[in-house]
């Protein structure tokens, strides 16, 4: 029987790719704890994408093995490293507990441990409208409130982890808060410090906020990805010239709709802090300003 199956289950814009491009580089430093992280089941990056779309696949992700597939390559992979324990990290993790199969395999960890990194939501929807428009593949022409009313459900960290609780217990979730610096502070759970650090490296880097709306203007009938990716970083470049006296005045989220967005999630939010963690609030107060685009 093997130890300790952790999951990384994300949310999506906490930090995920900062935090497993790092456990990647000290892969080495996990294996020496016992603890793999399996260089298999990851995808492009250094996420376990493989995974978790074996699970449930994606519309343009489309899954590389069946259920069946990543369960034994991870198990072997466990065994051939002389672990015995395993990290598994994807964004895109549903809920594992839901396939009859995994119920049985994971069985053969004496626990589990679902790692939730969490983000103020209106701080992370704003990241993840950025990146919708970013991507040259996704070209987001929508609106912010309609991609956050989508996405509300998902961002209720206390619905969300306490249907894990249910499986793996209370005690065996445990929260990791992007603003407390979330990649040392993940790494801090398996009593690691950050090593092999290369200045030069930004993962996932976003597009200016103020630019967002401009892309938006100058891509509507785009459908090209190389023509959408010449007009992006044409504009970051224009942006970037332009004098201090040139400042946004469009405002893309005023200061009343981000304390809005914040109030929503209040009352869930102090739920998951004082059941999984030992603070009263999960995140810190924050002053709210207009978001301004050109």
């Amino acid at each position: 029987m093997f130890e300790t199956l952790y999951l990384h289950i994300g949310w999506s814009k906490t930090g995920t790719s900062a935090i497993q491009f790092q456990l990647n580089l000290q892969q080495d430093a996990l294996k020496a704890k016992g603890i793999l992280y399996s260089k298999k089941l990851q995808m492009n990056d250094q996420a376990h994408h493989h995974f978790a779309l074996a699970f449930t696949p994606i519309h343009g992700y489309p899954a590389k093995y069946k259920i069946p597939e990543v369960l034994d390559l991870l198990e072997q992979e466990i065994l051939d490293n002389g672990c015995h324990s395993a990290l598994v990290s994807s964004e895109l993790s549903p809920f594992y507990f839901n396939n009859p199969r995994f119920k049985l395999w994971v069985k053969k960890f004496k626990k589990v441990v679902v790692i939730g990194s969490v983000r103020r939501q209106s701080d992370l929807l704003l990241s993840l409208f950025n990146q919708l428009i970013k991507d040259p593949q996704v070209r987001f022409q929508g609106r912010f409130f309609q991609m956050a009313l989508n996405n509300f459900p998902h961002l209720n960290y206390f619905q969300q982890l306490n249907r894990w609780a249910e499986c793996v217990g209370k005690d065996n979730i445990w929260i990791v808060n992007y603003d407390d610096g979330v990649v040392e502070s993940f790494l801090t759970l398996f009593d690691l410090k950050l090593e092999h650090t290369d200045d030069n490296v930004v993962v996932n880097a976003s597009l200016p906020t103020k630019a967002l709306l401009l892309l938006q203007e100058r891509t509507s009938n785009v459908s090209d990805v190389e023509k959408y990716k010449k007009i992006r970083d044409n504009l970051i470049e224009e942006i970037q010239a332009y004098p201090k006296s040139h400042v946004p005045k469009r405002v893309l989220l005023s200061k009343g709709e981000l304390q809005a967005l914040n109030a929503f999630y209040l009352a869930s939010n102090r739920r998951c802090a004082e059941l999984f963690t030992e603070k009263k609030e999960l995140f810190e107060n924050k002053p709210c300003k207009d978001i301004l685009c050109f």
